[in-house]
């Protein structure tokens, strides 16, 4: 059964739904988490949430040679591909894995983008410290959608990271001088067959005409870290993280928007 649980201390929203959705409503979700950035209901907030098994894909993507080729072989196997609006690379998802998307308002040039993608990526890192788990960030030649600001494990991909920035139009929402919403999203590897998910994904490359670079072992999953594994186990680690991110989003909060 989902649970939908928001907090309203200094306008921070907090959402969590545990149960796996079809990816297009966890996008949905994240849309309205910023939606409320936007219309001064929150001035910062999250949403811990889980997808159902689909290959996530840019619209770029749609342009590809043999793209309706590639999308009908990748739902014969299970994996039906549903194209987002944001830019980007190919990303799986899983009912293993954990969705974070974090947003706040911010002034134009307050936050640099290394600085902003350090918010999300150090509520991780914090996160994993309390697991005895050392992560870094760092780039992963071979990883899944790769960039600067993944959190690694010993040299592996734990986690991917992306952001988008939205400019805020209402004058009263405004009035602080804030004039921008950030919306940061992360996707956790906590559980399951890593492999298939890489398989599967070079697979969509190739019939697209485009060159598989996906390497399996750039790549770890929280499971394997801990020696751990099932739904019990992801349900876990998503409460975990939770209770994690509340003091992290607070403690955030009180300092960003003094």
């Amino acid at each position: 059964m989902n649970s939908l649980v928001k907090a309203d201390y200094r306008r921070i929203a907090k959402i969590k739904v545990p149960t796996p959705m079809h990816i297009s409503s966890g996008l949905d979700l994240e849309q309205s988490l910023l939606d409320q950035v936007l219309k001064g209901d929150a001035q910062c907030g999250y949403a811990l949430w889980r997808s159902k098994q689909a290959l996530v894909v840019p619209k770029s993507a749609t342009h590809r040679d043999n793209f309706k080729q590639a999308c009908d072989f990748c739902a014969e196997q299970g994996w039906p591909v549903v194209v987002r609006s944001t830019g980007g690379e190919l990303t799986p998802q899983s009912e293993g894995f954990i969705n974070l998307s974090i947003v706040l308002k911010c002034k134009k040039g307050q936050l640099s983008i290394k600085e902003s993608y350090q918010v999300i990526c150090q509520a991780i890192i914090q996160w994993l410290a309390e697991q005895n788990i050392t992560g870094s960030c760092s780039s992963i030649d071979g990883a899944f959608c790769d960039g600067d600001f993944n959190v690694v494990v010993d040299g592996q991909k734990l986690v991917g990271t992306a952001q988008r920035w939205k400019k805020i139009t209402d004058p009263a929402v405004r009035e602080d001088g804030s004039d921008m919403a950030l919306l940061m999203h992360a996707v956790i590897l906590c559980d399951g067959d890593l492999s298939s998910m890489w398989n599967i994904s070079n697979a969509f490359y190739k019939t697209c005409n485009l060159k598989p670079f996906i390497i399996d072992n750039k790549h770890i999953s929280l499971s394997q870290l801990l020696n751990s594994g099932g739904e019990g186990f992801v349900i876990k680690m998503l409460d975990g993280l939770d209770l994690s991110l509340s003091k992290y989003i607070d403690e955030f909060s009180e300092n960003h928007f003094k």
